[in-house]
């Protein structure tokens, strides 16, 4: 399944307008902000259709588990669905299983979950945590009009200044590349998104700029950037491109008019079944866009062609000005 999808749920008081754009989604947000009043929508207009009061119109065939059933597993309700956008409310302890992640990973599927705590066995993006906001100012509607809000973004949240330490999530072409780019600090791995916490505990005394492949943190965000609040007299930054990957791709360092498509739709490239996460898909597409290129990259070893001093420009370009100032020299 890949693609964008299109969901509009409307009562007589309320309208709900949204799009899932990846395969996994979640909604946070306290109690009584929408969330169960519009899976209860969606779910009763697939029961019984118009007689529900409802209306719920979507460019996908999707499916709202509610809770246990007697004499019906989550298993035996969810595995035959097929490209489907599946809706789970809050307190189904299944979704925090091997089991389930197995099942997302290979069905194929979307999946909105709305969940308040951190799904760790699932890859989720930080671009796809949503809360439920209602916009009171639309005029030209006569219901009450909520839509999904997202939580977090690129969060580079610190003055364009040096930072002492750099800790990456990866240790491999992209920990190459931000050693190459940040001359005036010291760039040091976390070895995996997990890792990244207790890494950044180990500099508790020195100004901290985390970078993270955000397509895939969003089990993480919170405690990360909730320990980065917390540090009185630390400045800790923390940037969440999409990937480094897709920092690549996006800068120009690679010309392709089927690329620029790409980058244009990226939901609609992407196939759930096949990727887990959008950072693995724009691994394989810069791995595929190369394959012929003397250049070709290499998730382990980073060609020496992304570090030439144009292509470091090239690709530092696309990054937050917030976060420039602990650039190379031209001169160095």
């Amino acid at each position: 399944m890949k693609g964008s999808c299109h969901f509009r749920v409307k009562s007589k008081k309320m309208l709900f307008e949204f799009t899932i754009r990846r395969n996994i989604t979640v909604i946070k947000g306290d109690s009584a902000t929408g969330k169960t009043t519009l899976l209860h929508m969606m779910y009763e207009y697939l029961r019984v259709g118009r007689e529900s009061g409802y209306s719920v119109t979507a460019d996908r065939n999707y499916f709202v588990y509610l809770r246990h059933e007697v004499g019906h597993t989550w298993q035996e309700m969810l595995y035959p669905l097929e490209n489907t956008v599946i809706f789970i409310e809050e307190n189904n302890n299944f979704v925090f299983s091997k089991e389930f992640a197995e099942f997302v990973r290979v069905s194929g599927n979307y999946f909105v979950l709305v969940n308040r705590s951190p799904l760790k066995m699932l890859p989720y993006s930080i671009h796809e945590i949503y809360e439920i906001r209602t916009d009171r100012k639309r005029v030209d509607i006569k219901e009450s009009f909520h839509q999904l809000k997202e939580l977090y973004s690129n969060y580079p949240v610190v003055g364009n200044n040096r930072m002492k330490i750099v800790v990456t999530e990866d240790s491999n072409s992209g920990n190459q590349f931000f050693t190459k780019l940040f001359t005036h600090s010291l760039v040091v791995s976390a070895g995996g998104n997990s890792k990244v916490l207790s890494e950044v505990q180990n500099f508790q005394k020195q100004d901290v700029l985390i970078i993270v492949d955000g397509a895939a943190f969003g089990a993480m965000v919170e405690s990360c950037l909730e320990y980065a609040a917390t540090r009185a007299g630390q400045r800790i930054a923390v940037w969440m491109p999409e990937s480094f990957e897709y920092l690549v791709l996006r800068s120009g360092v690679i010309e392709s008019k089927e690329l620029s498509e790409i980058m244009k739709s990226i939901p609609d490239y992407v196939e759930s079944k096949e990727y887990e996460s959008w950072e693995r898909y724009f691994t394989q597409l810069l791995i595929f866009m190369t394959s012929d290129k003397r250049y070709k990259y290499s998730k382990k070893i980073l060609d020496e062609y992304y570090m030439q001093y144009g292509n470091l420009q090239k690709i530092a370009g696309i990054f937050p000005e917030e976060i420039k100032g602990g650039f190379f020299d031209e001169n160095e």
